[in-house]
């Protein structure tokens, strides 16, 4: 079979595996959509269709405007020192079910296998050069609003309430499976299934990165939006990286330019057992902040 009769014939299973699924984005393939070789079925270089297919669908890309981070006292006292954000490396939380669920569940165990020339693993040289903060929304349930006063504002903190544009870099909503039970990305595991019927590999382009924005069921509570920026990236934008308990993290500056995303704080929401005077101090410590808008929760 020539090149072209193969792709038309993949382009028309991967037609009729989208049929009757509810998608935002639906896009119809052609021959003209991938690169295929004896091994691998992938993306061609000129469109990202069959990314997209996956990231539009199950990882939307900032979808709300205002997005909440809830965190604790004292680094709610940095934030407002620095006027930055800490974006820890993945590997922070590698052992808390963060990128390889992904990868076990749908079999690609190259990440666990390939090593670089020094020896070390894909996936640990990737979670160490992906650097992410967690957002969420404000549409929580009770309960779930207590988890994340309990777990990440440790209580006495405060949620601090962004207004997010101009983005140039992964800000999406996490994936979780919609049982318990359930571990893999349906979508992504029926292409597989193709590409295996064919003796090939399915090789979708930026699938590491659909990696970090995937969390087992049980996440679900928290409702995550997760801001990603590459080692790299933040490199060629001069950033800033630090390290502290044995991981780096970078800055990511808000309330001014940002060339990967403008983030504006709106709003400084107390909890119940927030020490507000403590707050409050730290609030008039920056001029910048001294009349933004404050809000104590009655919950």
């Amino acid at each position: 079979m020539t090149t072209i009769k193969e792709n038309e014939s993949i382009a028309n299973d991967i037609n009729q595996c989208l049929t009757g699924r509810s998608l935002t984005y639906l896009p119809s393939f052609d021959f003209n959509d991938f690169r295929t070789t004896d091994n691998i079925i992938t993306n061609h270089l000129a469109t990202s269709k069959l990314s997209d297919l996956i990231l539009k669908n199950y990882f939307p890309q900032n979808p709300i405007t205002e997005y909440h981070h809830f965190t604790d006292i004292d680094a709610f006292k940095n934030i407002i020192k620095t006027k930055k954000l800490w974006l820890f490396s993945v590997k922070k939380r590698f052992t808390e079910n963060e990128f390889k669920p992904f990868y076990t569940e749908h079999k690609m165990d190259g990440y666990e296998l390939r090593k670089n020339s020094a020896g070390v693993t894909l996936e640990t040289e990737l979670v160490e050069n992906a650097f992410y903060t967690s957002f969420t929304n404000d549409k929580l349930s009770k309960d779930a609003e207590a988890y994340m006063w309990e777990y990440f504002a440790k209580e006495t903190g405060v949620r601090l309430v962004f207004e997010v544009s101009n983005l140039n870099t992964d800000f999406r909503q996490i994936y979780y499976p919609e049982k318990p039970t359930q571990l893999d990305l349906p979508l992504l595991s029926d292409l597989m299934e193709l590409a295996k019927k064919r003796n090939k590999d399915l090789i979708i382009n930026r699938i590491a990165t659909i990696g970090f924005f995937y969390l087992p069921h049980n996440y679900n509570i928290e409702q995550e939006y997760r801001l990603l920026v590459k080692r790299d990236t933040g490199k060629y934008f001069k950033l800033n990286f630090g390290s502290k308990g044995g991981f780096d993290y970078l800055e990511f500056p808000f309330n001014s330019k940002n060339p990967l995303a403008e983030f504006k704080l709106k709003k400084i929401i107390f909890d119940t057992k927030t020490d507000i005077t403590e707050a409050e101090k730290i609030i008039k410590s920056s001029p910048e902040f001294k009349s933004i808008l404050t809000e104590k929760n009655n919950r």
